[in-house]
């Protein structure tokens, strides 16, 4: 267990954890595409461990943040239960163990793999799966919560089935912050997921310079866009 400023700790409970720790807390990887607005509820799809949700409450201390964590991965999941349950964050964050796909589909096969890298997406390797219960929009809307003022998006590859399948949470988004990776399924890289958010009514405000992938062939990159017709 890490201290990771203003009394909030991080849990590293699994081997793995220390690639995502890093990325989000040593090498700041959030730090440039984070609106200067005030965020005070969070929809974090692609959760990992958590510490996404984690990092921007112990960047904005005095902001009572609330946050709905969706990963899929059981490995993640002794380590999220711990981080919802510090009391500091007085159950302010909640824990949904769904997939992002087509929400007329009640479970979806998830390739459950270490370092950040469990996806939809089968590889080569033939890696196991089993199914997770798929994401729907009536499971992070409620009668107290029907907007975000920030969507954080990362599900390997994952990302153009978010973009066609959950317009309705989009819609009540100001902010969206995204990793995509070229080899999504629409097939068209970057250009394709541009096109889709300025047909959604977004427009990218903040972009990273496109980097190789790791461990496959393609590109991965991070973006900050905001919603035009938000509350409009």
């Amino acid at each position: 267990t890490i201290p990771v400023g203003s009394d909030y700790w991080a849990h590293l409970c699994e081997n793995d954890s220390y690639d995502s720790f890093s990325e989000i807390f040593i090498q700041q990887e959030y730090m440039n595409v984070i609106p200067e607005e005030t965020i005070l509820t969070v929809l974090d799809i692609g959760a990992n461990y958590g510490y996404f949700s984690l990092w921007l409450q112990s960047k904005r201390p005095h902001d009572k943040i609330q946050s709905i964590l969706t990963e899929p991965s059981r490995r993640c999941r002794r380590s999220i239960k711990k981080l919802i349950d510090l009391p500091q964050i007085q159950n302010r964050f909640k824990y949904l163990q769904c997939a992002i796909g087509d929400p007329k589909d009640p479970q979806i096969k998830f390739f459950d793999r270490p370092y950040m890298a469990g996806s939809i997406f089968e590889s080569e390797s033939k890696d196991s799966f089993y199914y997770a219960n798929t994401l729907k929009a009536s499971d992070v809307f409620s009668s107290d919560r029907d907007t975000f003022d920030l969507i954080k998006c990362d599900i390997e590859g994952g990302e153009w089935n978010f973009l066609i399948n959950y317009s309705s949470i989009l819609q009540k988004s100001k902010f969206l912050v995204m990793e995509w990776h070229s080899w999504h399924s629409g097939g068209g890289g970057f250009l394709q997921i541009k096109e889709k958010l300025t047909e959604l009514g977004f427009q990218i405000i903040k972009s990273s310079p496109p980097q190789k992938a790791i461990g496959r062939n393609g590109e991965v990159g991070l973006f900050l866009a905001q919603n035009h017709n938000f509350l409009n």
